[in-house]
């Protein structure tokens, strides 16, 4: 059943759990999270990245991405992750994608109020949920940030969090509190009592969104769940567990030719099984 993400974090802030949001670049991660959505019977979030079209074009993706959401047996929004310019978010609008994140946020806080509350008030009228992001989240392989500047200072203000959703009216806002996009080479601790504040400033004028979540211990995300975050963006964690795999079933072939068709089943099982192990950490599985 094809949804608008907001449905979905109605009912994600109701019952105080967090929507499990997916990258689905290529049809065997697509497969895989609505098998894991459908036996969990769990919600979830299609997404495709802007940063994953070299791997597949939205164009293409999109149609697969649609057909089974509106044919799955649990409620499931298609969404676009990080889109960065107007021409590829506007291309999004009209591929039929139900919520979509305009990422502004290497901008200034006025200009990337700006074009948010522009976006805002051309596709709210079409139902399309809006995603945006506050704070700068450093990427895990090796983005250390500015000279001088500390892990810490790109967190999201709680002050200025509450003042972009009353200026911009976005329905989800992804804020930075201590994880990273990717798989670092240390587990993220994050810092909850920031996360509360923002909670707290915040209210009900947006739900708040995490990224970064593959680097992040089961406990830390259970506490950010708790805290008030409503969707978690997870991919890295869950494709390279695919990859590792695929490696086990290559070698153990001893050189003997092996099926690329084998392997994707191989793939798409295991992306399943870590999609479901996301969704139960999410808290958010659902029982028929």
């Amino acid at each position: 059943m094809l949804v608008a993400l907001g449905e979905l974090l109605k009912d994600a802030e109701k019952n105080r759990y967090a929507v499990g949001s997916f990258n689905t670049p290529n049809l065997e991660t697509l497969r895989a999270v609505v098998m894991a959505a459908e036996e969990t019977n769990t919600p979830v979030t299609l997404n495709h990245a802007m940063a994953h079209n070299h791997v597949i074009p939205v164009e293409e993706i999109a149609p697969l991405m649609l057909k089974y959401a509106k044919e799955s047996k649990v409620p499931m929004s298609v969404h676009i992750d990080h889109g960065k310019t107007p021409e590829f978010v506007h291309k999004a609008i009209r591929l039929g994608f139900t919520s979509i994140m305009y990422d502004c946020s290497e901008l200034s806080f006025e200009e990337n109020a700006k074009r948010v509350k522009e976006f805002v008030d051309l596709v709210h009228p079409l139902g399309i949920t809006v995603e945006a992001e506050l704070g700068n989240m450093l990427l895990s392989a090796g983005d250390g940030g500015a000279p001088g500047k500390k892990k810490e200072d790109y967190y999201t203000d709680p002050d200025a969090a509450a003042r972009f959703c009353e200026l911009t009216g976005v329905d989800c806002l992804a804020i930075t509190f201590g994880t990273e996009h990717g798989i670092g080479d240390k587990p993220q601790i994050l810092d909850i009592e920031r996360l509360k504040a923002i909670k707290e400033k915040v209210g009900d004028r947006a739900a708040l969104v995490m990224h970064g979540g593959s680097g992040t211990p089961a406990e830390e995300i259970k506490k950010a769940v708790i805290g008030g975050i409503r969707k978690i963006n997870y991919f890295s964690a869950i494709d390279v567990a695919a990859t590792a795999a695929v490696v086990k079933e290559i070698e153990a072939g001893a050189g003997k030719p092996v099926h690329y068709c084998e392997l994707a089943l191989i793939a798409t099982e295991m992306l399943k099984k870590k999609c479901v192990e996301a969704i139960n950490m999410f808290n958010s599985a659902r029982t028929s």
